[in-house]
């Protein structure tokens, strides 16, 4: 590669960067969020097209940043059923799900989610709690993160948190029933 061919990739590299940077920031904070697999589909489709964009400049520069448009756009309207229609949300994402209740781990659901206690273990750890006595509730989130509660914030009969919960995990004393 020569010093002509370096400097037209460094300005194809830097134009194309404030491009996807301009179309990231116009498209909403949600693209940047932490992901579901939409969110993921969409960020890794985005760097495959951008690098292959970046690498075959010379034939791909123009329908690269058409696809990061589309790509961009698609996730804009998917998130925007999603928040309005209860119908695209389930489709999108997953629900959060019931890992541990009040002294109960529900191992069917651990072992469906391949889910170890450890990391649960690990949650409530990163939670400072030092005491299983001391968890409400363990809730494996949307995004694959695991939300832990601390027992006397869970105390209450209707916990406001835990109604988006599926309804596998809302039945969560037959569950616990079902596993001893």
């Amino acid at each position: 590669m020569d010093i002509e061919q370096m400097g037209e990739l460094f300005l194809v590299t830097f134009f194309s960067y404030i491009i996807v940077l301009f179309l990231l920031r116009l498209s909403g904070k949600r693209t940047l969020l932490k992901m579901n697999a939409f969110d993921f589909i969409i960020t890794v489709s985005l760097g495959a097209v951008f690098g292959n964009m970046l690498i075959n400049y010379r034939e791909n520069l123009y329908q690269g940043i058409y696809v990061i448009f589309l790509l961009l756009l698609f996730q804009f309207f998917s998130s925007l059923l999603s928040s309005r229609y209860a119908f695209f949300d389930t489709l999108l994402k997953a629900n959060p799900t019931l890992l541990f209740y009040e002294g109960t781990y529900y191992e069917s659901i651990l072992k469906k989610e391949r889910i170890p206690k450890s990391e649960v273990l690990q949650a409530m750890r990163e939670q400072g709690i030092g005491r299983i006595e001391e968890v409400g509730a363990v809730i494996l989130e949307t995004d694959g993160t695991i939300s832990v509660l601390p027992k006397e914030k869970s105390q209450e009969k209707d916990l406001d948190t835990l109604e988006d919960l599926d309804k596998k995990s809302k039945n969560r004393k037959k569950d616990s029933n079902d596993d001893h």
